[in-house]
């Protein structure tokens, strides 16, 4: 379908600029194609005009996107430094790995160019192409090793450390993995660094985001650093079916407050992976016995209606990463919006200070450096970007909407809270009921007992 849309546009193009001369302005569509096997996309501008910085470099520019920009100039020292030290690692050898290096970039251009969405770099040709592409791989692999091997020894701040980190992971700013990976194999092993598989390397380096995501060395069909990220952040495919988790999207009406008044409790779920959300009842209680929930006994906790949540960072660096990751899949992965999906919901959970005060009670939520009114207005900055048809949480929404629209429930939830609210409030309620019931019957049985005589 798509190598015959492709043909057929290639063949209509010279009678659309007759028909359309006064229209088209760039006859230039060479690289026009609505399908193609693209992995680095370019920022929507609309997408880019809502937080620009988001999606820009601040400290280092990767690939030909961002090239030759001014602001990132002094990075391109740095980059010489790293080039020097990699050089260093192959000795007497160095020269001739890296000529076949980049002889293998030259062999491999054309996909490399293949592999963005935007084709054609103005004033980069192929062979500056290629010296971009060889220094900036040679920087990325050093920077990992340097990052593995000297962590504590490391000549950058902890400040620039977490800046190129952020920038790694834009959208525009990625190098194919596979380029990455043909220029780690040649490094050498040694006593003391013994080398390890690259994906193994990324791992260790991405790990610190604190994204909650399940790192894998497994993942072997990435494509590049942010996809890396993104297959670490969802389910694994091996073992579930993406196309069935997914339905028409939905959002939640209630946010954390209304839900907490409603009976429904949080609890963090440590274990999890960052999109793993789920809520339920046991039955055949089904939330009807809310308040026993709270009670010091393990059994007991299944009488609650638990929204499981895994933890959520929330910093500048975390909301930057999840905005390209949103990007990302609006590109790539529109059918299965994991990430969209999990930005929605919680969107939808957050919208007061009192809402992020509870969550950060229960450690669903985990705050760095930034107050509660800051997180608000950091989660509302991630609901503009929300752009999906379809949600992995459809069942999780639906059910949270029912039980909130349960009259009992809420009376149930309300009595949670007021007697209920935590062990020791539960228990002297429960000590209350007791000695409230024992004093009813003793009054029974003594008015009994009096009535019994006088007969």
């Amino acid at each position: 379908m798509a190598t015959a849309a492709t043909a057929a546009h290639s063949t209509l193009i010279p009678p659309l600029f007759d028909i359309l001369n006064h229209v088209i302005v760039d006859k230039d569509l060479e690289d026009l194609t609505l399908s193609g096997d693209h992995m680095i996309y370019t920022v929507p501008s609309k997408l880019r005009n809502m937080d620009e910085v988001a999606f820009t470099p601040q400290w280092i520019s990767i690939g030909p996107i961002h090239f030759g920009k001014e602001e990132l100039s002094e990075m391109q020292k740095l980059k010489c430094m790293y080039f020097q030290d990699f050089w260093a690692r192959f000795n007497e050898e160095a020269i001739t790995i890296m000529k076949e290096y980049k002889g293998f970039l030259e062999s491999e251009v054309q996909k490399i160019k293949e592999c963005y969405a935007q084709q054609k770099f103005p004033g980069i040709c192929n062979e500056k192409l290629v010296e971009i592409v060889l220094l900036d791989a040679v920087f990325i692999v050093e920077h990992l090793l340097t990052e593995r091997q000297y962590a504590d020894e490391c000549m950058l701040t902890n400040y620039v450390r977490k800046g190129i980190q952020r920038d790694l992971l834009l959208l525009e700013n990625q190098l194919p993995f596979y380029v990455l990976e043909e220029l780690y194999n040649k490094v050498p092993a040694s006593r003391d660094f013994p080398v390890c598989e690259f994906l193994t390397l990324a791992l260790l380096y991405f790990k610190s985001l604190s994204l909650y995501a399940r790192y894998s060395i497994s993942r072997y069909d990435v494509v590049h650093f942010l996809d890396f990220v993104w297959r670490c952040c969802v389910p694994d495919e091996q073992y579930l079916n993406f196309e069935e988790l997914f339905a028409e999207h939905a959002i939640l009406q209630v946010n954390a407050s209304k839900l907490y008044e409603a009976g429904v409790s949080f609890k963090c779920a440590d274990d999890s992976c960052l999109v793993d959300v789920t809520f339920g009842t046991m039955r055949p209680f089904n939330g009807n016995l809310l308040c026993l929930g709270c009670l010091p006994s393990s059994c007991l906790e299944n009488f609650k209606a638990l929204l499981m949540l895994p933890p959520f960072k929330v910093d500048n660096a975390t909301v930057t990463v999840l905005k390209n990751l949103m990007a990302y899949e609006q590109n790539r992965y529109l059918e299965t919006p994991f990430i969209t999906s999990y930005v929605s919901l919680w969107c939808s959970l957050v919208h007061t200070k009192e809402d992020v005060e509870l969550l950060v009670e229960k450690e669903c939520i985990i705050r760095e450096q930034v107050s509660d009114k800051e997180v608000v207005n950091l989660v509302k900055e991630l609901s503009k970007h929300v752009i999906s048809s379809k949600t992995c949480y459809h069942q999780v929404i639906t059910e949270l909407t029912l039980h909130t629209k349960s009259g009992w429930k809420k009376a149930m939830g309300t009595v949670m809270r007021v007697y209920f609210r935590d062990t020791w409030r539960g228990s002297s309620t429960i000590v209350g009921i007791c000695v409230l019931i024992f004093t009813v019957v003793s009054f029974y049985r003594n008015i009994h007992a009096i009535v019994s005589k006088q007969n």
